[in-house]
């Protein structure tokens, strides 16, 4: 199932070379699809306080909707995306 653009979604699991982390909120902006035939989702990641961080391509199966029992936490950026 495809999530509607331009939602914040979650991110599923660790991206350790973009600084991404499980739990990580971030803006779907379109979907892509690679030479392969896998589809990919494109991201906008943003700081608690609104200022944009980078843009970033993931796997489409690693992004899942915000749920209401979801908790939010919060960590440091410690360095910038890799873009």
């Amino acid at each position: 199932m495809k999530l509607d653009l331009f939602q914040e979604v979650v991110i599923n699991r660790d991206f350790p070379a973009d600084n991404l982390a499980k739990g990580d909120i971030a803006i779907l902006n379109d979907y892509v699809t690679d030479r392969s035939g896998q589809e990919g989702c494109v991201l906008e990641i943003y700081t608690v306080a609104g200022d944009f961080v980078g843009v970033v391509t993931l796997p489409a199966d690693s992004i899942e909707p915000l749920q209401a029992s979801d908790r939010l936490s919060v960590r440091k950026l410690n360095k910038c995306l890799r873009l």
